[in-house]
């Protein structure tokens, strides 16, 4: 399992700055082929931190057997009204029935899963894996909730983080498309970004119809439309769920594993009208 939060990795400097250097090439590389503007690269070049590092890691090109490859990259609120609502376990449920149903899928062998967790510092449980080698997560161990929902930071660097991966298997020839989730029951507290630089990289993303973006929103202590919508994520890519409890969010991830088996299928095309939600 790869775990790093955003304080760096465990190694060594030189393998840090080597990792961003990578990183920033293959960034430099999706800003020539049209997948970042010149100011999403700009805003991505000044965080390329141990974090975005684990994040981009994931299966050698030349050992995925698949023509194309999907690339889901799953975020998970952890901060700490999770735990005060009792969401902890709902939330653990939820993402083992999404990985069962990659599992279980018979285009498994074209998903690769990238898990992250986020409250005041992001967690990146692993990079991209194929489902049955991805972490299900286990409430006290590798699923914690507390602190605050640095909401903005992670989405900006899970986005990092699959762009550098999907342009490293472009690159060896794999044609990839890219469905980020965030899953989250509070708005933004604390992060270092603004929502508008979500918007940006949100809207170069879906310019390039290689991704989809998708928000979901459990509880009323916001309004999630309005929030998704500032970071840029389209209408028909959000779900809210009114109730915050254990079985709306289980309902929530039943809807996220339905669309993101039927995204990975091509039966919803990438892009702003996506409609990730629409049945």
């Amino acid at each position: 399992m790869t775990s790093s939060n955003n304080n760096g990795n465990n190694g060594n400097g030189n393998n840090n700055n080597s990792g961003a250097l990578a990183v920033a090439a293959l960034h430099a590389r999706a800003q020539q082929q049209g997948t970042l503007s010149a100011q999403s690269s700009a805003l991505l070049a000044g965080d390329l931190g141990g974090m975005v590092i684990a994040g981009a890691a994931g299966m050698n090109a030349e050992d995925i057997q698949a023509s194309d490859v999907t690339l889901i990259t799953l975020v998970l609120d952890a901060s700490s009204s999770i735990h005060d609502r009792k969401l902890e376990q709902a939330v653990v449920d939820g993402e083992k029935l999404l990985l069962d149903a990659f599992a279980g899928a018979r285009e498994k062998d074209s998903v690769l899963v990238a898990l992250w967790t986020f409250q005041s510092d992001a967690t990146v449980v692993h990079g991209y894996l194929p489902a049955d080698d991805a972490t299900r997560l286990e409430v006290g161990k590798s699923y914690r909730a507390g602190g605050c929902t640095h909401l903005y930071d992670t989405f900006i660097d899970a986005c990092a983080a699959n762009v550098a991966y999907a342009q490293k298997l472009r690159d060896a020839g794999t044609p990839t498309r890219s469905i980020v989730v965030i899953v989250t029951d509070g708005e933004d507290v604390g992060s270092r970004r603004p929502a508008r630089a979500c918007k940006k990289l949100a809207e170069d993303l879906l310019r390039s119809e290689q991704f989809i973006l998708a928000f979901v929103g459990v509880g009323n202590d916001a309004d999630f439309k309005k929030v998704a919508a500032a970071m840029g994520i389209p209408d028909g890519c959000v779900l809210v769920q009114q109730q915050a409890n254990p079985s709306a969010v289980r309902a929530a991830f039943q809807l996220v594993s339905r669309s993101a088996v039927r995204a990975s299928q091509g039966r919803i095309q990438p892009g702003v009208a996506a409609g990730f939600f629409t049945p």
